[in-house]
């Protein structure tokens, strides 16, 4: 979840994760999983634009061998130390900027970048920043995920500050042009197409701070579940059509790559 939408209550005032992002880990839990492996060796992974750190918590249960450094410049010292007491038993390392970050004599084996480019105007030459890092070489694998369809931009991308959406091909284009090598790639969550369209259709142009995000989300422990089942059953449905040739869109599109050689 986005720092921003993390400020925001619920009517109880309670903070409720959402059946979306919930849903996202499975994907990318999935397309990793090939990848990466439960091995003891110590790796490095990085989450950049980390947000609540949900999604590095989560990872880290399930990957207990990963040393996680959770990255984000809208971090404040109150925030972190919440973050800190709200995770207490997951070893998470916490930087308000890439350049605190010092890795001697070691390099990162993965780095997560979640939604975030889109957040960033120079989205190219960021990318091509993070490749030249010290601790970055050739072994280390660049999961991306970005909202998807820029004829799709409205006002919650607006609110959140987006600069843009995107294609599959547009995404691959930035990343090969940043100097990086695509591993594989797709679209997920082809059920949410359908509502942002109509969202999209029936809108009316607003102030950014009457649009709310995911963080508002006061769903229930049943209704929260069953959300996010919807959407982890789009997403297997999906991948059982690409194995016979049908490609889905979805809302959202990734991108997993390397640092070219």
């Amino acid at each position: 979840m986005d720092i921003k939408e993390l400020n925001i209550k619920t009517k109880d005032n309670q903070k409720r994760h959402h059946p979306w992002e919930m849903a996202r880990f499975g994907v990318v839990k999935d397309k990793l999983k090939n990848l990466i492996n439960h091995q003891n060796d110590k790796k490095i992974v990085l989450d950049i634009g980390c947000g609540d750190v949900y999604f590095l918590s989560q990872f880290c249960k399930l990957y207990p061998n990963f040393v996680p450094l959770a990255v984000d410049t809208a971090f404040s010292d109150e925030i972190i130390e919440n973050l800190k007491a709200e995770y207490p038993q997951t070893p998470i390392q916490y930087y308000k900027d890439l350049n605190e970050i010092s890795i001697e004599n070691d390099s990162a084996s993965l780095i997560f970048l979640l939604d975030v480019i889109e957040h960033i105007e120079k989205d190219i030459e960021f990318l091509h920043q993070l490749k030249q890092l010290p601790y970055v070489n050739e072994q280390t694998l660049f999961f991306i995920s970005v909202p998807a369809f820029n004829n799709l931009f409205c006002n919650h991308d607006k609110w959140l500050g987006h600069y843009r959406r995107y294609s599959k091909t547009m995404l691959k284009n930035h990343i090969k042009e940043a100097g990086l090598k695509e591993i594989k790639s797709g679209y997920f969550f082809f059920s949410l197409l359908f509502p942002r369209i109509v969202q999209k259709m029936i809108e009316k142009p607003t102030q950014k701070e009457d649009v709310e995000g995911i963080g508002n989300w006061s769903g229930g422990g049943f209704m929260t579940k069953f959300y996010k089942n919807i959407l982890i059953f789009d997403y297997k449905i999906s991948k059982i059509l690409a194995k016979i040739g049908i490609k889905l869109p979805g809302l959202s599109t990734y991108i997993i790559c390397r640092k070219e050689n």
